[in-house]
């Protein structure tokens, strides 16, 4: 059996070291060529729960980070094959290809859709993503041999690394030069395949930390599967199976569940810990003074942001996952934030979906239809929603859509996958539009506060979006009973 305590302390550390700093001191694609798929890295847990029976969760997660650990040499208990895999797992890093092209590593597909990073999942599951923050002299080399600033790391007693999520999410904020007001942006990015995943590359501006939308998933799922892990006798692999693979799954609400388990003001607590935390750590970098005052404001309003803009807001299946053909010819542009928003149900496919496989299918057909047999540039609508947790994106927040004749223009229109005539999606789901999308819609200052939703039938002769969808809508908040113009 694997005992935790029989890892040499410098191993048992690690999680500041190979965070941060592991992937400036690794050149070489780590991957080679690994299938990166959730289904992979829940393969390697199996293997290791069937060679290693009698070893704990801890065990095992600290034998797969002690296999990128210094003086990185393969751990007993791992195969070369192992050890491969491992590291094209856990080393975590955004590399550039080319100019204002970036990769990120260390990241796998999981089946509802999301990319997940597996370090910060496995660091979340085992540590939890509170910031614990000790300092005394150790030093940490990298392996070219220099020093790190501060060079004052070292684990707790107890044996636990310190910066987990909630030190990465700190380390962003922790210049007071870093505007608060700007949108938060976690890159996401797309897949060279979904059948056989191998590379992710990044969209966007790349922040700083290597703080992805891929790294923040990981690290949430982490934090709500140790939470799940209690009983010791339920194999690692199948509550990962579990909570990956349910119809829907449960990753798919991960942002909900996670802002469930904060109590308030939480989170910018843990914030406020992890900026002096992050500043002792790297003040050789020369950041700027701050007042204990303005450091617990800037925590304060970065938790509230980090709520607003991410929490509150479901996420989005972008076009390159549903596999999206291109759009014919030059998209017309949208001017946000719009007044209106325009409710549909699609009618065919009749049945909602609820898994990634099933909805992507459906985007797909959806397009073709749109496409071929209607001669429209793109899919019409704007957003769709999934019954799996999820919205996708279709023309999405800047394209002039095809979804409500003579409204295309001051209006997004948003479509539930199935025929809601005489039922409606579940109240979750309903829920995720009504509270969360439109919600956070109007934060990210795509439509306006004030504005009106409608049924498809109220300005078009239709009679989308189905009789038992439309009398739901009826009781939203900004619904209008304004008829057709």
């Amino acid at each position: 059996m694997l005992q935790g305590d029989s890892y040499p302390g410098d191993i048992r550390m690690v999680s500041w070291y190979l965070i941060f700093f592991l992937p400036l001191c690794m050149s070489s694609d780590p991957q080679n060529g690994h299938v990166m798929n959730m289904d992979t890295f829940i393969g390697l847990i199996k293997e290791l729960e069937s060679t290693q029976p009698d070893s704990s969760h801890k065990d095992l997660v600290q034998l797969l980070f002690s296999a990128i650990a210094p003086p990185f040499s393969s751990p007993e208990g791992l195969s070369a094959q192992q050890v491969s895999l491992t590291k094209a797992l856990l080393i975590h890093k955004v590399v550039a290809i080319k100019d204002d092209v970036w990769q990120e590593q260390g990241v796998v597909l999981a089946p509802d859709g999301t990319t997940v990073a597996v370090s910060p999942l496995l660091g979340a599951l085992l540590w939890g993503w509170k910031v614990d923050c000790k300092w005394e002299n150790a030093q940490v080399k990298s392996p070219d041999g220099k020093d790190h600033c501060p060079s004052s790391l070292s684990p707790n007693n107890d044996g636990r690394p310190r910066t987990l999520f909630a030190m990465s999410l700190a380390s962003a904020f922790a210049d007071p030069e870093v505007s608060l007001d700007a949108p938060l942006d976690f890159p996401n990015g797309c897949w060279d395949s979904i059948s056989l995943p191998k590379t992710f590359q990044l969209q966007g501006a790349i922040v700083r930390n290597d703080l992805t939308l891929a790294y923040i998933n990981g690290a949430l799922d982490g934090a709500l599967l140790k939470g799940m892990l209690s009983n010791e006798t339920q194999n690692m692999s199948s509550l990962l199976q579990s909570y990956y693979r349910g119809q829907p799954a449960k990753s798919a609400f991960r942002r909900q569940n996670f802002q469930g388990l904060l109590k308030e003001g939480q989170l910018a607590e843990e914030i406020h810990k992890g900026i002096n935390c992050y500043r002792e750590f790297a003040g050789c970098h020369d950041l700027q003074p701050i007042t204990e005052e303005l450091l617990i404001s800037i925590a304060s309003e970065a938790a509230k942001k980090f709520e607003q803009q991410y929490l509150e807001c479901p996420a989005v299946i972008p076009r390159c996952l549903w596999e999206a053909k291109p759009y014919k010819g030059t998209p017309t542009l949208l001017k946000p934030p719009l007044a209106h928003v325009y409710i549909h149900h699609t009618y065919e496919p009749s049945r909602p979906c609820v898994s990634f496989q099933d909805c992507s299918a459906d985007m797909r057909s959806m397009q073709r239809f749109h496409q071929v047999d209607r001669g429209w540039d793109d899919i019409g609508y704007s957003f769709v929603v999934g019954s799996d947790g999820y919205l996708y994106e279709g023309r999405g927040w800047h394209w002039v859509g095809a979804h409500t004749k003579g409204h295309n223009f001051v209006g997004y229109g948003i479509s539930f996958i199935g025929d809601f005539t005489s039922s409606v999606p579940e109240s979750h789901i309903l829920q995720l539009v009504r509270d969360r999308f439109l919600k956070c819609a109007v934060t990210s200052g795509y439509i306006l506060p004030n504005y009106t939703i409608q049924g498809h039938r109220q300005v078009v002769k239709t009679t989308c979006p189905g009789d038992a969808l439309f009398q739901e809508i009826t009781s939203w908040e900004h619904f209008t009973k304004e008829s057709k113009d």
